[in-house]
């Protein structure tokens, strides 16, 4: 019978193997080269646990669904929502990411810390690293690199500052996820195949199982344990136990799909976004990632394509094709394994193109995996033979030099403005980070230095409905209500069916009276999604001043049965009820609004008006002692509180 070459019994051709550290007497220094391994990525990164939100996807995907991700009782409904889950029926939600183990992973952190602690959100990322880190080690030492080696390329490979984004930017906690149960279920697979023991191959489809739910990109990892398989594999006669992992991946695979779908739409619901054209575009990406991971020190929050960094990467790759030829210190088949890790891997995250974002660093850290392999396996022995420390200490060297540069960078993350100046500074072109910093700069009230942004955004983006849009609110917010209907005409120009806009121009058209054209507005956003319980809202304002209260009280009914904790519909149907003479249910209504809002003065004041016009004078007092508790100089409460004080001493 012939026999292989090589055999996982074989000493390496370094000085140290998997298993002559094992043979020694040295066994605890594992314990500390795992306890290394995950202390000092750990360390590396402490310092984002004082971080803030970027704003940049965190504050949707958690600050807005936080009623839901606090409810630990939704934990089997997040695999039946997408990334950003939006489960108020009143935002029209689009999403396309299904990363269930991710939203998951934000409830435990809720559950452990509170709905306000963001700390916890980075404190299990930094901890993910952490694990991240033991198994890259772990790896490195199965396919025979010498250990202190192998901890020093883990060591630099997580302090590489192209990964910054990966740990520091919370919404990533998909990708990190994905790597931990990745490398999980690939050591487990190279456990079967060294010792055939089944608990080895349930493991890694259990891992498996786990990596698909986290993110896409782990539907190839079959792809990879077969090809693993035929260019490893001792015995090339088929083990019937692979077709029950075989069996699995397909049942798993299904069972994923099936509930994607019913999450999030098939595979392709973005059209143009996702598919061949996209790979096409997104080509320069292979190019630009391996010259960031090798030279990582101009990295931007937001990145763009750079022809400088596109040709640099691509005479990078001519040199690894001259190097694949020229080093043979391990086969060929070893560094081609990692090249198609590498390529494997970064395809799915290239079938998807954004118009506002040519790519994030994020996504490179399973790939780039593959590519640390493929540089281990090209140094020449003589490097690390015979013990050899001296250029261990210029990795050490390196380490450290990369570990200072990443934490700078990582400050980046601090905060929202920081992200986006950040992000402005190193990429002057990027629409999406002026229209983020204008959104932030309005939130604060900023609202000049908002429509600046703004403007920045649409002359960099001429097309970019979502700005117009959001600097249309802007202008209506200045009482600039021409300015802003125009804003929101050039919006639903852009983006057909756009129903913030319509919503916006029906609220800027009710401020100028034209109240024919406001309910057209927002009948089109009833029509176009029945369930927008905002749009019933505001035509029922416009119902009920051109008098029609039953008409009013009847949107008002829909907008809360849409949202039952609707406080400013509560109001409003409070109004309409009081000004058809129902003052006791408008109180019903009134009660329920404070209720889920104690902190509306508006509320209490019409509250306290309509206990006046039922003669009680008490509870008219105490709600204008709420309204003053709020805002001790509002001169109204302060009127009706002294009439309804004069009227009972009369009494």
């Amino acid at each position: 019978m012939k026999k292989n070459n090589k055999k996982y019994n074989q000493k390496s051709k370094y000085t140290l193997t998997e298993n002559s550290l094992n043979n020694t007497n040295k066994r605890n220094w594992w314990f500390i080269y795992i306890i290394i391994a995950f202390v000092v990525p750990v360390l590396l990164y402490v310092q984002t646990i004082n971080f803030k939100f970027t704003n940049f996807d965190d504050d949707i995907i958690i600050s807005k669904n936080i009623s839901f991700l606090s409810d630990f009782k939704n934990a089997g409904k997040t695999f039946l929502t997408d990334a950003f889950i939006l489960t108020d029926t009143s935002f029209v939600n689009n999403g396309s990411f299904y990363r269930p183990m991710q939203t998951l992973s934000y409830m435990i952190d809720i559950q452990l810390s509170g709905v306000n602690a963001t700390w916890m959100f980075h404190l299990s990322n930094i901890l993910l690293l952490g694990l991240i880190s033991c198994m890259i080690f772990l790896l490195l030492v199965k396919f025979l690199i010498p250990p202190k080696l192998s901890l020093i390329s883990t060591l630099i490979f997580c302090a590489n500052p192209l990964f910054v984004s990966s740990i520091a930017w919370i919404p990533a906690r998909g990708d990190l996820q994905l790597t931990l149960f990745s490398l999980l279920s690939f050591l487990f697979f190279i456990e079967f195949m060294k010792n055939k023991k089944f608990i080895y191959l349930a493991l890694n489809c259990i891992a498996f199982a786990f990596a698909i739910f986290c993110k896409e990109t782990a539907i190839f990892l079959p792809f990879l344990f077969v090809l693993y398989y035929f260019l490893f594999s001792f015995d090339k006669r088929f083990d019937k136990k692979y077709l029950l992992a075989i069996l699995f991946y397909g049942i798993t695979g299904i069972f994923w799909f099936w509930l994607r779908s019913k999450a999030v739409g098939g595979i392709l619901n973005h059209n143009k976004s996702v598919g061949i054209m996209p790979i096409i575009i997104n080509l320069p990406t292979i190019p630009e990632s391996i010259i960031k991971f090798l030279l990582p020190f101009d990295n931007n929050p937001l990145p763009c394509f750079s022809d400088l960094k596109i040709i640099a990467g691509l005479i990078i790759i001519i040199t690894m094709v001259i190097v694949f030829f020229i080093i043979k210190e391990r086969t060929k088949k070893e560094k081609i394994f990692w090249i198609l890790w590498f390529l494997v891997l970064m395809l799915p995250p290239m079938l998807y193109k954004s118009r506002l974002i040519d790519y994030l660093d994020h996504r490179f850290f399973l790939p780039m995996i593959g590519i640390l392999l493929f540089l281990l396996f090209s140094i020449p022995k003589k490097w690390f033979y015979k013990g050899d420390i001296k250029r261990l200490w210029i990795l050490i060297v390196i380490f450290v030099f990369l570990s200072s540069f990443t934490i700078i960078k990582s400050r980046a993350y601090t905060d929202p403005i920081t992200f986006y100046n950040t992000s402005i500074d190193h990429n002057q072109n990027s629409a999406l980070a002026y229209f983020n910093r204008a959104n932030i700069q309005k939130d604060r009230n900023n609202l000049q230095e908002s429509i600046m942004d703004y403007n920045k955004a649409i002359s960099i983006l001429p097309y970019y409905a979502e700005a117009y849009n959001n600097r249309g609110e802007t202008k209506n917010t200045l009482k600039d209500y021409q300015g802003a209907i125009k804003d929101f005409d050039n919006a639903i120009a852009y983006r057909q069916n756009y129903l913030d806009a319509y919503n916006n121009r029906g609220v800027a058209r009710e401020n100028i009276g034209d109240n024919k054209g406001a309910i057209e507005d927002y009948n089109m956003v009833i029509a176009l999604r029945p369930n927008y319980a905002l749009a019933y809202n505001n035509r029922g304002e416009i119902k009920a001043n051109l008098n029609d209260l039953t008409g009013a009280i009847e949107d008002y009914n829909k907008a809360i049965a849409i949202k039952p904790k609707y406080s400013e519909a509560y109001n409003n149907k409070g109004i309409a009820m009081a000004s058809s003479g129902n003052l006791k249910e408008a109180i019903i209504n009134f009660n329920k609004a404070i209720e889920i809002n104690p902190n509306n003065l508006d509320i209490y004041f019409n509250r306290a008006y309509t206990r006046y016009n039922l003669k009680d004078l008490a509870g008219t007092i105490t709600d204008c002692e709420e309204v003053l508790k709020l805002n001790s100089n509002d001169q109204n409460a302060l009127n009706l509180k002294a009439k309804a004080q004069q009227e009972l001493q009369k009494k």
